[in-house]
């Protein structure tokens, strides 16, 4: 039976023994990793698991023509985020998920840069990674978007993808400002939870769709450093669907629930209303928009570390009455930033007309900062890293843009690139 054997020691040290499908290696933190169908008896294996199925986080609810569909505006409204102020400058933001069309205009003034590490290129033929990368784009119009793929044609992958992703993410944790995951599992899995916890300590900030099981809830969010987030309505109401954990998951909620979302095209992700836009319900959505909202908070402050980041979401969030499922609320943009000054300026954008009609247009801003405390936690690495000036990264030899083809160091998407992984 294929098995995922994590270890402490070389990165390639356990596969002298065994029969090595895929090797990963997370750095002198993580440890190493191995895809075998071997028999597991070294001193230096910290954990063993099977195969595990991860998902995108898409509510299985239907469409209402009677309730009012959420658009970008009512995201701003709900979450008091401004239409003036920051726009997400100079921050890098991974939409780790099923790909990105950046033929969408909801991109058209964004940089958008592409990872895969399935193989089936970089475009979007789910649809999902499109509408969770737009919620980020339209709420911070001036951020650099990295694609990076882990669902290859369906809303299902395999955790061979999600290792080469954390390896990617691991080896770019000096570039990398906000990931955005909107997927997970039902079950929890000790190995991606670890990995979760070590990338953030590595001082990457994270928003992790908490689930849409109503219960709950599985990996990443599970993880102790994940800033986990959960949906709720336009009217400030918790999404029923949203799942739940009194200890862990959520942390905060957002706008979730029957929302207005760019559409790759061709695809048929959730109700879709134009050629240009779909409607669909999950916290899938919710945990974006966090992500456009943690872009420009980083942009005026862009030395705080992942535990400021969440900890200041969560101090200022607003209650909502009646339930504890919202854990400490609804995340208030304005009030979090407000709390430590700032300013900025910028025009941001993010209008749903297109060029086949659509709702509100405007554009959104923000202010931010913050005092960069460190953060705790278990799961390696010191957690003591000052994020360094990050430059300009892009090569002409490379095609999304993080590759140092000078360094012999290729991504799976760039020409030169050989698998490495595989025996």
């Amino acid at each position: 039976m294929k098995k995922y054997v994590l270890t402490d020691g070389r990165p390639y040290g356990i596969e002298q023994n065994h029969d090595v499908v895929e090797r990963f290696d997370f750095g002198p933190y993580g440890g190493a990793l191995v895809e075998t169908f071997g028999e597991v008896d070294r001193e230096n294996v910290v954990d063993v698991e099977g195969e595990m199925e991860f998902h995108t986080r898409v509510a299985d609810v239907s469409f209402d023509s009677e309730k009012p569909t959420a658009t970008i505006k009512d995201v701003r409204e709900l979450q008091d985020v401004p239409m003036e102020g920051a726009t997400g400058k100079g921050v890098h933001v991974v939409v780790m998920d099923s790909g990105v069309d950046d033929s969408h205009s909801v991109f058209e003034d964004v940089e958008v840069r592409h990872v895969d590490v399935t193989g089936t290129g970089t475009g979007d033929a789910v649809g999902h990674g499109t509408a969770s990368a737009g919620q980020v784009a339209r709420l911070a119009p001036d951020v650099t978007i990295t694609s990076l793929t882990i669902f290859p044609d369906e809303q299902r992958t395999s955790m061979r993808y999600l290792y080469r992703a954390y390896q990617w993410l691991f080896q770019h944790t000096e570039q990398v400002d906000v990931v955005n995951m909107s997927w997970g599992s039902g079950q929890q899995s000790r190995t991606i939870d670890r990995l979760q916890n070590l990338l953030v300590k590595r001082g990457v900030r994270d928003t992790t769709a908490a689930g849409n099981s109503g219960g709950r809830g599985g990996s990443p969010a599970t993880a102790e450093r994940a800033f986990a987030i959960g949906a709720c309505t336009e009217s400030g109401e918790m999404a029923s669907f949203s799942s739940y954990n009194p200890e862990e998951n959520p942390e905060v909620v957002a706008l979730g629930e029957q929302t207005r979302l760019a559409r790759a095209s061709g695809t048929s992700l959730g109700e879709p209303v134009s050629e240009k836009w779909t409607v669909a319900s999950g916290t899938s959505f919710a945990a974006p928009a966090l992500a456009g909202m943690a872009a420009r908070y980083l942009e005026r402050n862009p030395d705080a570390k992942p535990a400021t980041v969440s900890d200041d979401f969560v101090a200022n969030a607003r209650n909502i009455e009646g339930t504890p499922r919202d854990r400490h609320g609804i995340a208030d943009y304005a009030k979090t930033v407000g709390q430590i000054g700032g300013g900025g300026s910028g025009d941001g954008s993010g209008d749903e007309s297109g060029s086949d009609g659509g709702s509100d247009g405007g554009s959104d801003g923000g202010s931010g900062g913050g005092d960069g405390s460190s953060d705790g936690g278990n799961g390696g690495g010191d957690g003591s890293e000052t994020r360094p000036d990050r430059g300009d990264q892009q090569s002409d030899e490379a095609f999304c843009g993080w590759c140092k083809p000078d360094q012999g160091v290729h991504c799976p998407c760039c020409p030169e690139f050989e698998e490495p992984f595989l025996s």
